[in-house]
């Protein structure tokens, strides 16, 4: 069988694997900054202001990565 990996799946792979600076966008309106240490079928663990934040992906708008300088 043929395990076909998601866009959703490279992305979050890519992030993690290079550590990347996002800003996680949610549905609400709120904004997390912080970089992905994992991922799975229904959560994300998002590393931010030194707390781990389990995030729901229903929950989540968009990832964009955090070029602000800081």
């Amino acid at each position: 069988m043929i395990k076909h990996e998601s866009i959703q799946d490279k992305f979050l792979g890519q992030f993690r694997d290079e550590k990347t600076k996002v800003v996680v966008f949610l549905i609400n309106g709120f904004q997390m900054k912080g970089i992905i240490e994992d991922y799975d079928k229904y959560l994300v663990c998002l590393q931010s202001q030194g707390k781990q934040h389990l995030i729901y992906k229903h929950a989540i708008s968009t990832f964009t990565i955090d070029d602000a300088e800081e």
